[in-house]
């Protein structure tokens, strides 16, 4: 077996062992799609406070503003994306982004595992901006997962109609008006 398929054999799993039978159990009006939107828009939030407190906590300079800026916009244009694909997810067939993901949710895990161990050593508000930045990390392949995941068929309604079973002359003791 190659690296590549043994990636592939744990990001399936991942989605199908872990991720699936929660999107199965969530409540009807929440899909996994817009829980992993969700879960995005965290991130792109606690990335914004993660590169905004050193700029109002230390100052800035011209060169940190515009970095930092270019970074948050690049995640909010990879959120604008994403929310222009969700109309590709539809109940009933495969998802399209399963695939079309794959090497974004293994780039973003490395990313994550990088951000773990960066995170180990710190002190004081590094530290703590060290962490903010992981969970966003984490919250953001927690979304990539949940936007991958199977969307469930519709459900059937059920017949809301109440009252007797057998209608016509039954229902008035057998006489006939």
């Amino acid at each position: 077996m190659t690296s590549s398929n043994f990636i592939v054999r744990c990001d399936d799993w991942l989605i199908d062992r872990v991720f699936q039978p929660i999107a199965n159990r969530l409540p009807g009006g929440l899909s996994a799609v817009q829980l992993g939107l969700s879960f995005q828009l965290g991130s792109l939030m606690l990335n914004g406070a993660a590169l905004l407190l050193p700029i109002v906590l230390f100052g800035v300079t011209l060169g940190g503003l515009v970095d930092t800026a270019l970074i948050w916009f690049m995640n909010l244009a990879f959120f604008l994306g994403m929310k222009k694909t969700i109309p590709l997810i539809r109940p009933g067939m495969m998802n399209p982004l399963r695939p079309m993901m794959l090497s974004m949710r293994m780039i973003a895990i490395a990313f994550l595992i990088y951000q773990l161990f960066r995170g180990l050593d710190g002190v004081g508000i590094g530290w703590i901006l060290s962490q903010l930045m992981t969970l966003s990390q984490l919250t953001f392949v927690m979304g990539l997962y949940f936007v991958s995941c199977q969307p469930q068929p519709p459900r059937q309604r059920m017949s809301s109609r109440t009252g007797p079973i057998i209608e016509g002359v039954w229902s008035t003791g057998g006489r006939i008006n």
